[in-house]
C-alpha cells in the first residue's frame, strides 16, 4: 500500500496572472519545512499531479494523475492546505451474474 502515490496537499500557486492548485504528495508538514527555511527567490521542487496531456490535474478529471516534478519560486507559492486521505472500498466478494 506504501507505494500508491495519492495527493496529500494542494498548493495554491501564481503562475502568469492566476492563482493554479498544485497538487503534490508531500505532507503539510513537509511543505511548510520546505518552505519555511527557503529564500524569497529560491526554487522549490514538488512532486506534483498532471493529466496526460500535460495540464494540470483536478481531483475529479476522471483520469489517473501523471506524477512529475515541478519547479517553483518560493514567492509563487501563496497558501497550501492538506487534503483528506481518500477513502478505499475494496468488495473481495463473489456474485455469479456478475460473470
Amino acid at each position: 500500500m506504501n507505494d500508491i502515490k495519492y495527493p496529500k496537499t494542494e498548493l495554491f500557486v501564481v503562475l502568469g496572472s492566476k492563482v493554479y492548485p498544485l497538487y503534490t504528495t508531500l505532507s503539510p508538514e513537509d511543505v511548510y519545512d520546505k518552505i519555511a527555511y527557503a529564500e524569497r527567490e529560491e526554487l522549490l521542487d514538488f512532486e506534483v499531479a498532471v493529466r496526460k496531456n500535460h495540464g494540470l490535474w483536478y481531483p475529479d478529471c476522471h483520469e489517473n494523475p501523471i506524477w512529475s516534478k515541478w519547479t517553483v519560486q518560493k514567492r509563487s507559492v501563496k497558501s497550501f492546505l492538506e487534503l483528506p486521505k481518500p477513502k478505499v472500498n475494496i468488495d473481495y466478494g463473489y456474485e455469479e451474474e456478475d460473470f
